[in-house]
Parts: C-alpha cells; sequence; structure tokens
C-alpha cells in the first residue's frame, strides 16, 4: 500500500484492490495453468539449447588458446569468469524456484530441477510472494541481475562500436518495471518495488515460469557475450606467409564450342585487395573477389596454352608471380558398351558401362527409353532391366555442362527374351541317350540349363512326365509337380528290362523373368 497515514477511502480501494486479486487467483482456470505448464517446459529446453551451444563456444575458445596461447590468453580468462558469474546466477535463480516449490511439493523437485507438471498448488499466490517478498529473496535476486548486467556490459570495450551487443545486455538483464505496471500501481498510491510487481500476487505456475524465463536470459546473455569475446581475439583468422601463383580450372578438358574457364589468384591471398592479373598478350583480367577469371571459346581441337603475370600490393610493395596453364580442345564424344553385347535380357540385371571423354564421372548421367529402366550402381556403371514390351532399347548418355545437361551420345539395343534351357538329366546329353536299369533308378531330378548363356541365369523345373510303353504296346504315364522323381516314376524304371523305352516329357520350367516355357523331349534307351 502506499507509503504514510492512508485516508478512509485509500484503505477502502486497497482492500477491494487485494479482494479483486484474489478472486482472480482463486478464478485461474486449470487450461491457463496448465498452459504455464507447458510454457516451462518450453523455456526449460531453449535454455539447454543455448547451454549445450555455449559449451561449442568455450570449447573454440580452448581450441584458439591451443594455436595462440599469448594472443588468446586475456580473452579466455575473460570468458572463463564470465562461465564462473552466469553459473554462479543461473544457480541461485534455480535456488529461488526449489525454495518456492519445496513449501508444499517436495517430491516436485528431480535431479536438482522443478518439475512444474508435478506441483499441485500450481493456482497458489501466497507462497511465491512469503518467499520473494517477504523473506528478501526478490530483492537479493534484483540485486544479483543488476550486478551480473554491470559486469557484462563493462567486458564491452567500444559500446557505441558494439551496439548491438550493449542494447541486448541492457535489454536482456533489465530490471526497470514495464511501465503498464508502474501507472497501475502509481494510480491507487502504491510505489511499486521490482520484486511485488514480478512475484506478488501471481500464481506460483505463474512465478516459476517468470524464473525460468530468467534463466534463459543468464544463457542468452552468456551466448551473446561469448561470441563477442571470440570476435575480439579474430578466432576466425587465417596466418599466411606463403605465396604462390595457382590457376584452377573448371575443366582441363573441353568440347568444341564450348567454354573453357579458369580462375588465376594468390594463395594465402587477401580477398579485399585486388590483384592485377596480365596475361601474356597484354590481356588484362577482370578480378572477382580477389581472382581474375578467365575465359574463352576453342573452336579448333588440341592443346591450348596460357598463361601471364599476377600482381598484388602489399605495404607499397609489388608482389609478382608468373603463372602458365594448358588444356585440351577435343570433339565431343561418349562410350556406351554393354559388358556382355548389344542385347538386353528381360528378367536379368544387363550391366552397362557408360562414360563421356573429359566429363566428370559425377556429372555423366545415363538414361534409356521407357518402359525400360537403367540404374547407376558405380562410378560409370550402370544395370538396365528390360521392360515386358518392346524389341528395341536406345540408351543416352548427357553430361551437366555449365548448369545444362547436353547430350553425348546414343545407343540402340536389341531387347530378347530369356533363351529356353535345355531338359537335362543325369548322364544323357541331348534329347536322347542310353541307361540300365540300375542309372535309371538312381536319377533324382530333371534340370534346366541354358547352355553357353553369357548369364548366370537359374530355371526351376516345375512338373514333367514320364511316359513308357509296356511290351504289350500300351503307354502309361506318371507326372511329377517339381524337378525331382517321384516314387511312382522310379518304380517304373525299376520294372523296365533291356531294350524298352521311356519318355521325359512335357517339362516345364520356368526362368527370372516370371516366363514359363516349355523344354525339349529326353527319349532313353534301357540296355
Amino acid at each position: 500500500m502506499a507509503h504514510g497515514k492512508e485516508t478512509p477511502r485509500q484503505k477502502m480501494i486497497g482492500m477491494m484492490y487485494l479482494v479483486l486479486t484474489a478472486m482472480l487467483a482463486l478464478n485461474v482456470s486449470k487450461e491457463v495453468l496448465d498452459a504455464f505448464t507447458l510454457v516451462d517446459g518450453g523455456l526449460v529446453t531453449t535454455t539447454q539449447n543455448f547451454a549445450a551451444k555455449n559449451a561449442g563456444l568455450y570449447d573454440r575458445f580452448a581450441i584458439a588458446h591451443e594455436q595462440n596461447p599469448e594472443k588468446v590468453e586475456e580473452w579466455l580468462n575473460k570468458a572463463e569468469e564470465m562461465r564462473r558469474r552466469s553459473h554462479e546466477l543461473y544457480d541461485f535463480i534455480n535456488e529461488c524456484k526449489k525454495e518456492i516449490v519445496m513449501v508444499k511439493e517436495k517430491d516436485a523437485i528431480q535431479d536438482n530441477q522443478v518439475m512444474l507438471a508435478e506441483v499441485e498448488v500450481k493456482q497458489n499466490t501466497d507462497i511465491p510472494a512469503q518467499i520473494m517478498v517477504v523473506e528478501k529473496k526478490g530483492v537479493e535476486l534484483k540485486a544479483k541481475i543488476d550486478e551480473h548486467r554491470e559486469y557484462m556490459l563493462s567486458l564491452i570495450d567500444d559500446k557505441e562500436k558494439n551496439a548491438t551487443t550493449t542494447e541486448a545486455v541492457e535489454e536482456t538483464l533489465s530490471t526497470d518495471i514495464p511501465d503498464v505496471d508502474l501507472e497501475h500501481r502509481s494510480k491507487r498510491g502504491a510505489t511499486p518495488t521490482w520484486e511485488s510487481t514480478y512475484f506478488e500476487h501471481l500464481p506460483l505456475a505463474a512465478v516459476i515460469t517468470l524464473l525460468s524465463k530468467m534463466q534463459g536470459d543468464v544463457r542468452n546473455v552468456e551466448a551473446e557475450m561469448l561470441n563477442y569475446l571470440l570476435s575480439q581475439i579474430g578466432e576466425g583468422d587465417i596466418p599466411v606467409n606463403t605465396l604462390e601463383a595457382v590457376v584452377i580450372p573448371e575443366s582441363n578438358y573441353v568440347f568444341k564450342g564450348q567454354p573453357y574457364r579458369a580462375k588465376v589468384f594468390l594463395a594465402a591471398y587477401d580477398s579485399t585487395k585486388m590483384p592485377e592479373v596480365i596475361l601474356s598478350d597484354g590481356t588484362v583480367l577482370d578480378v572477382e573477389a580477389g581472382k581474375g577469371v578467365y575465359s574463352t571459346v576453342s573452336n579448333t581441337i588440341g592443346i591450348r596454352r596460357w598463361g601471364g603475370t599476377i600482381q598484388l600490393e602489399n605495404e607499397g610493395n609489388v608482389i609478382s608471380r608468373s603463372f602458365s596453364a594448358e588444356y585440351e580442345v577435343a570433339e565431343a564424344n561418349a562410350t556406351i558398351s554393354a559388358t556382355a553385347m548389344n542385347v538386353f535380357y528381360r528378367g536379368v540385371d544387363n550391366p552397362v558401362a557408360i562414360s563421356a571423354g573429359g566429363v566428370a564421372e559425377r556429372d555423366v548421367v545415363g538414361r534409356i527409353s521407357s518402359p525400360h529402366t537403367i540404374s547407376r550402381v558405380g562410378a560409370g556403371t550402370y544395370i538396365v532391366r528390360p521392360g515386358a514390351q518392346g524389341n528395341e532399347a536406345v540408351v543416352s548418355v548427357y553430361a551437366n555442362l555449365d548448369g545444362t545437361q547436353r547430350l553425348m551420345n546414343r545407343m540402340t539395343f536389341r531387347v530378347k527374351d530369356l533363351p529356353v534351357p535345355d531338359a537335362v538329366v543325369e548322364g544323357v546329353r541331348g534329347s536322347k541317350g542310353n541307361l540300365t536299369v540300375g542309372q535309371l533308378a538312381g536319377l533324382q531330378e530333371v534340370r534346366a540349363e541354358a547352355k553357353d548363356f553369357l548369364f548366370e541365369v537359374d530355371f526351376d523345373v516345375t512338373s514333367f512326365t514320364v511316359a513308357f510303353q509296356d511290351r504289350s504296346g500300351k503307354w502309361s504315364y506318371e507326372t511329377s509337380e517339381n524337378s525331382r522323381f517321384t516314387g511312382a516314376q522310379k518304380n517304373i524304371f525299376r520294372s523296365l528290362t533291356a531294350g524298352q523305352r521311356i519318355m521325359i516329357e512335357d517339362i516345364k520350367a520356368i526362368g527370372p523373368d516370371g516366363k514359363v516355357s516349355t523344354l525339349n523331349n529326353i527319349t532313353i534307351n534301357v540296355r
């Protein structure tokens, strides 16, 4: 309330204000209090992120100190003292939060942190006021913030030159009372204090959230000042002690009609100083960011050589270095080669090698006509998978040149189905053979093999039929639904005698392309 003796009217207004505040506190909805919990969680996460980034900045200080102890020592000491003071203020605010919560909610403190979501009395307004206002914790906190702010400002040598950093520190760590609250308190005859403004008549959830925000401010200012201190030691400077003329062309191999470009500069140069680059014929090159840029178009093939001198003024002295370079102009060309032959087979991976002379592999792109597909599997190596339709596939080679794709070459390939494999049984070559009854009884399966085919392809026999004719001339048939001979088929073999004949027919096999083929019949004479 107001200082000195109050009039009855002032007492009445003050009492009404207290009653109104109490009513507001009692009527704070659960949703609002839960919102404070969400905000507090976000602030805590943000503060943790600041702390992690600050740790990285301190690591940069340590690295810079290792590289140049004499130059960095002063600024490293300031950074370490700033870290100590920042931790001290951060921890004091954390103790305030814990002290407020411990009055009623000791279990809400976990790992030295206040878990606002676990607090049951979020709406309580008495505890924060008791700790922060009556017991003067708020007064102590304000003094520490003021002291920390002034210390941070003392580290800034030229506040006018570093106005952005100065303003950030002053505003973030300000303990001024907001004008709105100051006007509101003054109207009712009160002289507001910083601690009463921020901690009196506010629910516990709001006070904890406010204190979390202050912790974030401490880390924020710490980051701002760390960046400032790093800038003061020139941590990003690169020592320069060697000068060497360097020519870096975009490519040493160009195509007729395509431009040749190269950059000429002094290694370990100062980009703020513009060198003069003079070619052997007296032409002066344009200079961009300390680099002379050379560009010319060649319409004839062959080796092209060029050179000149590069000059740079340094503290009144002119440094001059000679340079020379060469490049080759060639006709545009590309090579495409199927590693098997100029045929693509359906159902298998068809390897293709693609390259373009003078073009880096990463800038070469292989394409194929629809419905076929092509995919890169290695440096200059592609796999083609033909589609189900079409008898031809066109492979095209493009090169990325100057930001655009240029067609280098194309080649047409035939597309074929996989060849029909041969049916094979052990001991029989081709479609006819002679076996004993014992050899017949030992047969296990019928295989499908693509002889002399360039690819390793597996075919699976899915069914076949054994047919035989007894001495009366009657034919009998037994079928297997896979590649192996059945027991019934083997019984037939055992019943045979010399001079009889059997046939293995209607042999079906499926290849990797999913196509089912009917294979050749096999006739076996019993001997």
